[in-house]
């Protein structure tokens, strides 16, 4: 490298700019020393004024507690030299009044203190007497158990009514019972009772998530809402056998793309985004290869970002809403009850539905007598 091209590096504008670049942090390392140097010394010559003044103690921490007991405080002696002083005591909070020390043999004449009047006694009420102890809750009556009901942990077969997409933010579930659910010998829920519930917006892998309230609804009207969850139902009819994800969480369906030629089209605006960039006219300089400054070379430059961001764009869609699964309907699935299910509870239209009176018990005929007998 000879100087003629450093002087001519210097010269252009990226040289320009590196040297502005220099010079521009040169000075604000230079600025940021001087300040620090300014408030070290404002620190110390803040230091050096300050005059810390120490107390003494001039009293023993033990005078006066003698044997563990708190001693009584001396009165102050005036002296001769008019300062109040202590015969080696602790000085009182409120300290009496000062003796004054006369001519040797002469007593000072003390004053009596006054007698205090006695506070006066208050007698309160006692509480005891408006005291009133609450009166004992009576014991609620232990409800029987119901005759009939669903426990916990029943599958029930069903088989859905409409076509459910993961795509949609909130899908109604509507199926239909397939069998008879019984329990103790007592059939509990009919069969063809609609259950209602509610997909999930969202996927996994090519399953559609149903979980949260169902509704049974009957042939009369009534409803009850319960808590499950849909798990996937494979029966073949041909060896009349299960699959091996039977029972396995979601309802499978088949997964659809929402664009066939998507990942198609993502591929090409990236290849012509490389395409447009590598055909720009480049410069050898001593810093290495840069791009030309030219219309033809901004044309492609702005080509090349165009593609990119239609691939960007593309590539997020395919990610959000590229894929979804759909389950047709007749589809059959199970629901997992999370809960005992009492269908005595059932109401319509909100209102819940009289329950049947006990029959009375029927009085026993007296036998009627023979006319022999009297």
């Amino acid at each position: 490298m000879n100087p003629r091209n450093i002087g001519n590096f210097f010269k252009s504008k990226f040289g320009l700019f590196i040297v502005f670049v220099v010079v521009l942090f040169s000075g604000l390392a230079i600025y940021g020393r001087q300040q620090s140097q300014e408030r070290e010394a404002a620190k110390l010559a803040a230091q050096s004024t300050k005059k810390v003044e120490l107390g003494q103690v001039r009293v023993p921490l033990d005078q006066g507690l003698e044997s563990g007991l708190p001693q009584q405080a001396r009165p102050q002696v005036v002296a001769q030299s008019g300062e109040p002083t202590t015969a080696g005591g602790i000085v009182p909070f409120r300290p009496a009044a000062p003796v004054a020390t006369g001519a040797a043999g002469q007593k000072p004449h003390t004053a009596t203190p006054a007698a205090e009047p006695k506070p006066r006694k208050i007698r309160y009420a006692s509480l005891l007497a408006s005291y009133e102890a609450p009166p004992a809750r009576p014991e609620r009556a232990v409800s029987p158990p119901p005759e009939k009901f669903m426990p916990f942990g029943t599958l029930l077969k069903c088989k859905l009514v409409n076509t459910i997409d993961s795509a949609n933010l909130e899908t109604p579930v509507i199926a239909v019972l397939l069998e008879d659910v019984w329990q103790n010998g007592k059939k509990v829920i009919p069969a063809n009772t609609l259950v209602h519930g509610t997909a999930r917006a969202g996927r996994l892998r090519d399953r559609v998530n149903a979980s949260g309230t169902w509704r049974f609804v009957w042939q009369d009207g009534r409803e009850l809402a319960f808590n499950g969850v849909a798990l996937d139902r494979e029966y073949e009819h041909d060896i009349d056998g299960y699959g091996i994800t039977d029972g396995s969480g979601g309802i499978k369906g088949r997964l659809m793309a929402t664009d066939d030629l998507q990942e198609l089209k993502v591929l090409a605006s990236a290849a012509l985004s490389g395409f447009a960039r590598g055909t720009q006219d480049r410069t050898q300089t001593a810093l290495g290869t840069t791009i030309t400054g030219s219309v033809s070379n901004g044309v492609r430059e702005g080509v090349g970002d165009v593609f990119d961001l239609y691939a960007r764009r593309t590539l997020k869609d395919i990610e959000e809403n590229g894929y979804f699964v759909r389950v047709a309907a007749g589809k059959e699935f199970y629901v997992y009850v999370l809960e005992s299910v009492d269908p005595q509870k059932a109401s319509v239209a909100g209102v819940k539905s009289p329950q049947p009176a006990p029959p009375e018990p029927v009085a026993p005929r007296p036998a009627p007598q023979h006319p022999s007998q009297g």
